[in-house]
């Protein structure tokens, strides 16, 4: 049996991109190839480590943000696979999310749930946040909209860290640029970081989440995501096939073969739905207040009789005009809010299962 192929992965774990990268890197080594792979948690800006300048191996995976970087990669003349795509690099094919479908799934989200208004919440000079911007603009454009847009004021970093630490900064900004949005408004944040900053600031202003500003991030980061308050609906990428595919391009080009010529984009795996967009942008009110009652006491046990008080009006009249508005019942309505934080639980938390029950509203386990 032959030596095992040297492959350096320069890929942070601190993010939930990153770590799924590094999942299906692990699922395609342990599959099809015969790889020692060394890992190297590192932040996006960060400098080449140490022990590259000696290191004698075959390949690599990076996530390239610098120009120094590149230039270390590049003197240990291996095949390398860019899955950053920050800037264009001679001879390191870039594997990345298409951003224009992530664009496409969060709007279209927003515009299920009725929202007219469109606004946008990035960080000014991360590539990630002015592509997504780019690309909302166009989709927006197609409907005879423009987004209302927020960046981060003043200078821009060279580097993404700097560029989110500059957004994080200006809290006060967001909070006022917020307040003078038209309501009800779907905002996307260029990711979840930004879309927490969102949140924040709009208990700050005094804005509710999501009847006012309905909030969707991407990455759906399993930290981030339940974490906000409300939790957070995310455009989820497919980060385990991004991964899969650049070790399966790094394996082609350690074997001799030409790399790529342009980017490969794989599609992201659809909108994760939480709180933050689970909103009723419609003008009859009766219903805005049952289905908003609902929303928020779903794990108190209620029933369609306190919904229908919640209401205002008689049981037939919000039975006629929810089937109407929504296409279901009173019942159906708590039943789609007790199977949809059912979900969310399972997902997000490690409950024994008689406490999602009871918090998903079911009397019974079974």
């Amino acid at each position: 049996m032959g030596r095992p192929r040297q492959v350096a992965l320069l890929i942070e774990s601190s993010r939930s991109y990153g770590r799924g990268v590094l999942r299906g890197i692990g699922k395609y080594a342990h599959t099809h190839g015969d790889w020692a792979l060394r890992h190297h948690e590192m932040t996006y800006d960060a400098a080449p480590p140490n022990w590259l300048k000696k290191w004698q191996g075959d390949g690599v995976i990076a996530r390239i943000e610098t120009e120094q970087m590149a230039r270390a990669l590049r003197r240990l003349k291996v095949p390398m696979v860019d899955v950053r795509c920050r800037r264009k690099f001679p001879n390191a094919p870039q594997v990345e999310t298409d951003d224009r479908l992530v664009v496409q799934q969060a709007v279209d989200h927003l515009l299920e749930r009725g929202l007219r208004n469109f606004a946008f919440c990035g960080f000014q000079g991360a590539n990630y946040s002015v592509r997504r911007l780019k690309f909302l603009r166009e989709i927006l454009a197609e409907l005879d909209t423009t987004p209302l847009v927020y960046e981060s004021p003043g200078p821009e970093s060279p580097t993404t860290t700097g560029a989110e630490l500059l957004g994080m900064l200006d809290e006060e900004g967001v909070t006022q640029w917020l307040k003078s949005l038209p309501r009800p408004v779907g905002l996307m944040a260029s990711n979840d970081i930004r879309a927490q900053h969102v949140l924040i600031a709009c208990r700050n202003a005094g804005l509710t989440v999501p009847d006012e500003v309905a909030v969707i991030g991407v990455d759906n980061d399993d930290v981030i995501c339940p974490l906000c308050d409300p939790p957070l609906s995310s455009v989820e990428p497919d980060t385990e096939q991004v991964g899969y595919v650049a070790a399966s391009l790094l394996e082609s080009m350690m074997q001799g073969e030409a790399p790529p010529p342009e980017p490969i984009y794989g599609p992201p795996r659809g909108v994760v739905a939480r709180r933050s967009t689970e909103l009723w942008a419609i003008d009859d009110e009766a219903i805005v207040k049952a289905c908003q009652f609902a929303r928020d006491s779903i794990s108190k046990g209620i029933n369609v009789s306190d919904v229908v008080r919640a209401a205002g009006i008689s049981r037939r009249a919000l039975e006629r005009r929810m089937a109407k508005e929504l296409g279901k019942t009173p019942h159906e309505l708590l039943v789609s809010f007790r199977l949809r934080r059912l979900q969310q639980l399972l997902q997000d938390t490690d409950l024994p299962m008689h406490e999602v029950a009871s918090l998903s509203g079911f009397a019974h386990v079974e």
